[in-house]
This record gives structure tokens, sequence and C-alpha cells, in this order.
């Protein structure tokens, strides 16, 4: 039986997973779309000290997620976050056996579809050290100096944007945390791609939580 944990890393500098969309805080949406995949057994959350109870109470009021989830004050930076996160899951089972795959989510990723949670663990528990969900850039994109003066015309065929969740091994994970890296700005490991998608924006501005209420209303209609 594969084992299987989430850490979810909210930036005290981004979007405030306390706030509403169609009704419901942004955290909650998130959880129940971790564990909707089916596949994801423990969930370790952290979220700004200021917002702590109130994410416990989030918690508790999903079936189930008390028993499978803690929440606790992220770092200063994300590296530390995810650290602390690691060692948070430690107490679900000490001395169990390791992890097949670790997800490391961002929380302004509400979203993601359960399916795209499934197919970055599919990805490790086929061989894959690092995997990401990615979509394809549409926009012409342009390389410039430092004086803002176009230099080139990328070829956007190789480019894409990165969400997440990011899969790892646990072992990958943690030999990131012992080296102070942000394994999602500086992967520790061949990261492996997934077909990501249009649903799992960042939502980082009151135009994209806007833009999460319309799509959920309409996919509710």
């Amino acid at each position: 039986m594969t084992k299987i944990a989430a850490l979810v890393i909210s930036d005290t500098e981004g979007p405030d997973i306390l706030v509403r969309v169609h009704g419901e805080p942004l955290l909650a949406h998130t959880l129940r779309g971790l564990f909707e995949a089916g596949c994801v057994d423990r969930v370790v959350v952290a979220a700004s000290a200021r917002g702590l109870e109130a994410c416990s109470e989030i918690v508790g009021k999903i079936p189930g997620a008390r028993q499978r989830c803690r929440v606790l004050p992220c770092g200063a930076d994300r590296a530390e976050s995810i650290r602390l996160a690691l060692d948070a899951l430690d107490s679900f089972d000490a001395g169990g056996a390791p992890h097949d795959a670790i997800l490391v989510h961002d929380a302004a990723r509400p979203f993601v579809p359960p399916v795209t949670v499934r197919a970055v663990v599919d990805a490790v528990l086929r061989g894959a050290e690092a995997a990401a969900p990615v979509l394809p850039v549409t926009d012409t994109v342009k390389l410039v100096d430092g004086e803002g003066v176009v230099v080139t015309t990328e070829d956007r065929s190789r480019l894409r944007t990165v969400q997440t969740p990011f899969g790892f091994t646990e072992s990958v994970l943690r030999d990131a945390g012992e080296r102070g890296l942000d394994p999602l700005a500086d992967p520790p490991a061949t990261v492996r791609t997934v077909a990501g998608h249009p649903h799992a924006i960042r939502l980082a501005t009151p135009f994209d939580l806007a833009v999460a209420e319309a799509l959920l209303l309409e996919e509710r209609a």
C-alpha cells in the first residue's frame, strides 16, 4: 500500500488562504482537492501565525481531515516552511515506513483538479525523483537586457509555466531540507513534467479571485 503525504505551504506575502471564494476559504478548497484525489494520506499545512486558529477550525469542518492534518506556523521563507512541515510530518507516525511520495503544494492554488494531483503522484511512483504539472506557454516571450531592450525572442515551443503540487521522493525532499534549498525554485533532482490544468492558476490578485469565483459558478450552474 502506497504512503503519500502533502505539505501545503502558505506564502506570507501572497494571498490570504482564509479569503473566501464561493462561500469557503481558499484553504478548504485546497484540502478538499487533495483528499478528493484519493491518494493523499496525510497533510501538513504551514500557515501564517495569525491564521493558525482559523486554519485549525477549517480542518475540523472537513470530514475526516482532523485525523489526517496538522497545522503549524510557516517559516521565514518557503524553504524553512517546507523543512518545518517535514519535521511535523514525522509526528504522524514516528518510526513508520517512509513515504512513497511527498507533495509540496502552493496554498494559493486551491483549485488544482484531483486528476492533476494523481498524475504527479503517479510520476513519482513510476520512478521520477521529482515531478510537476506544467502548461505550454501561449504568449510570445521576449528576452530583454538590463536596459529593457529586446535581445531575442524565446522559442515558446520549449517553454512551460509550472504549477503545483510538485512531487518528490522522500529522500530527495529531505536532502533539499538539510541543504536549506527551496525545492520548488531550485529542484534538487531532475523534474519530470505532467499535464497541468488551467484551473490550477495561482490566485495572487483580486482579479484572480474574481476569475476563480466565475469558474466555480460556471461549473456548478
